[in-house]
Formats: C-alpha cells, structure tokens, sequence
C-alpha cells in the first residue's frame, strides 16, 4: 500500500470532499528538483557577488543564499497557488487544512518554520518523524501553518449536461443573472447533474436536499420549492447560462 492517504473535508452545504495527501516517498522527488533549481540560483548568486565584490562578496553571497533558500518555497508558493517548479511538476500543491488555497502568510510560515527540517544535516529526521506522526503527512512547517500536501487529481472533461425540462427553465429565469458559486459548490452541482438521472425521484429529492436547503434561502426560494429542481435550476443559471 501507498504511505500516501486521504483527508475527506466537509463544506458548509454539507458537501464532503476527499483530498489525497502527498506521503513522504511522494514528495521527495518534487523536493529535488527544487533542490536542483535552489543550487543553480544560488551558485548564481555566490558567483555574481564575488564578481561585483572580489573575495568580500562571500558575505553578500552568504546573505543571497540564506535569502534564496528561505524565500524560494515561500514565493512561489505564495504567488504560485501553492506549486513550487517541483511540485508542479510532480501534481501536488500545499493547501490549508480545511482544503482552500494556501494564503500568503501561510507560505511565509511554512518555510520559515520548515526550514527546521530542511538540508541541515540529520534535521531531515524531523521533518520525517513529523509526518510519520501526523495523520496528514505534516512538517513542522505545516503543522505551525495549518497546510497540508495534496495530490492535484485531473478529473476528466466532460461536457456541460443540457436540462432541457420546463420546470428547471422556469425557476431558472426566476434566479439572479449571476450567482456566485465557489470551487466547491461548482464541483457539487456538476456532479449531480451528471449523476441526476441514474436515480429515482425519491432518492434525488434525498441526495439534493442538504445542499439545496442553504441554496433556497440563499436564492429567495421558497421551502416547497424540490430540491432536485433548485440543484438543476441553479446548474442551469451557472454553467448553461451564465
């Protein structure tokens, strides 16, 4: 079996998520390639200061290299949605802890705190005890942050649902222009749309209801409204029309 688990997330509709976590074995080789791209930039770096500064560069150069080596997973996971070049390359991203994109505080803790168990000799025993420890695969880093590693799964593409049925047309027209929907409740409605029909009338009301509860008094609807309709009316307000 893989090191790498799973965390299920619940969102405020009630809508539970499952999120794979980024073990260890599957982290190490997004970690070298940054390693890589970090020694290139620094020698980089050593080399310029001396250039400018002959043999007292050295100091501005240590100075770089603690920058770089600090900052460099601070940045780009701070303005990269949380994907250093290595991560990126590898499909995983740090997220929060309840599954929402990592903030740039976040970021900035993270490395800073994580630099603790990073290539400073047997400091690497840290970081691994750590996430052997924690159910979530978390550094030191993380854990003082509130992140996680996850493992970003592409979904196939499949095409938008057409629901053509009068009653969802009409409540449809009756919604706002534009309704804000978030990654979450994106996904949720989707998912149900494409799975809608494989159901019975009854289990749709029953599978619909607890996300189609927060939607009617979020849209000015009324109780008695089914839930099968609002989920397929606000689908239809989103993705077909909006």
């Amino acid at each position: 079996m893989s090191l790498d688990g799973t965390v299920v997330l619940e969102t405020p509709e009630r809508i539970a998520f499952s999120f794979p976590l980024a073990g260890p074995f599957r982290r190490l080789p997004a970690y070298l390639i940054d390693v890589c791209i970090l020694g290139v930039l620094v020698l980089a770096a050593l080399v310029f200061s001396v250039s400018l500064a002959g043999p007292s560069g050295l100091g501005l150069g240590l100075v770089l290299f603690f920058l770089f080596s600090w900052g460099y997973g601070a940045f780009f996971e701070g303005l990269f949605n949380g994907r250093t070049p290595g991560k990126h390359a590898l499909g995983l991203r740090v997220v929060s802890e309840h599954g929402v994109p990592v903030r740039g505080p976040q970021a900035v803790l993270r490395n800073l705190i994580g630099s603790v168990d990073g290539p400073v000799p047997f400091a690497f025993l840290l970081g691994l005890t750590s996430m052997f420890v924690s159910p979530k695969f978390q550094r030191l880093g993380d854990l003082a942050a509130g992140t996680m590693v996850i493992v970003e799964e592409r979904r196939p593409r499949i095409g938008l649902i057409r629901i053509d049925e009068q009653a969802v047309l009409e409540l449809a027209a009756r919604l706002p222009a534009r309704i804000a929907a978030g990654p979450s409740l994106s996904l949720a409605l989707s998912d149900y749309a494409s799975r809608r029909l494989r159901f019975g009338d009854a289990r749709r009301e029953e599978i619909a209801e607890p996300l189609a509860r927060p939607l009617r008094a979020r849209l000015g609807l009324p109780p008695s409204v089914p839930a099968d309709l609002v989920l397929c009316a606000a689908y239809h307000r989103i993705f077909l029309e909006g």
